[in-house]
């Protein structure tokens, strides 16, 4: 089933400089997340991090989201997918937006719109996961983002409240990868794409790969 979504309005709020003490701390956060976007050589991530998907408590959804920045264009992908707590389905979103300044900013845009689109879907509970650890970190209120990210921040925030509770985790890309596949799919399609318990048949297998226990 596809269909359009109109985006929610931004709140947006004063951002914050970043203090001239986090400037390095933060550099290398970030080119090390930069580089887990952009290379494809194997990537060795902190033991604690999951590899794989792992279902969300009973009564609650996990919600994975991802950006993919397309190359030879001005435009991105943001791809979000809403499981069970048995692994299935319950709805998938695709959807290209002109390409933001940076890979940070991009998986904040997920994150928000990952949100927004369970709130829409009225979930009480919820865990949203991404692959992105210095991303993860500042939604967690735990580290640092670029001033220019402070009102998705704010955004994202707001939407919260609409839950009765919500998490964020870091995940492994290969955790990821039902997310980062639907972000690639919008490369194709202008229109923002919306599938109620199920995928297109392209990312099906993807999922199963990623089912748990599989």
């Amino acid at each position: 089933m596809e269909c359009e979504t109109t985006r929610l309005d931004k709140v947006r709020l004063h951002d914050n400089p970043l203090p001239l003490c986090n400037v390095a701390g933060f550099a290398k956060t970030y080119l090390q997340d930069f580089k887990e976007h952009t290379d494809s050589s194997p990537i060795i991530r902190n033991r604690s991090t999951p590899h794989r998907w792992s279902p969300p408590a009973a009564g609650s959804v996990k919600i994975n989201f991802d950006g993919a920045m397309f190359g030879e264009s001005d435009r991105a992908g943001l791809g979000v997918v809403i499981r069970s707590c048995q692994g299935q389905v319950v709805a998938a979103l695709s959807e290209q937006i002109t390409k933001p300044p940076t890979v940070e900013i991009l998986e904040l845009l997920a994150a928000r719109r990952a949100v927004s689109f369970s709130a829409e879907l009225e979930h009480l509970r919820c865990v949203c996961e991404g692959d992105s650890l210095s991303v993860v970190n500042a939604l967690k209120g735990s580290g640092l983002v670029l001033s220019s990210g402070g009102h998705l921040l704010a955004d994202i925030s707001s939407l919260s409240n609409s839950f009765q509770s919500i998490s964020f985790a870091h995940v492994g890309r290969q955790g990821n990868a039902v997310a980062h596949a639907l972000a690639q799919r919008a490369r194709s399609s202008l229109s923002t794409q919306i599938w109620l318990e199920c995928v297109p048949t392209d990312i099906m297998s993807i999922v199963m790969d990623n089912f748990p226990n599989s």
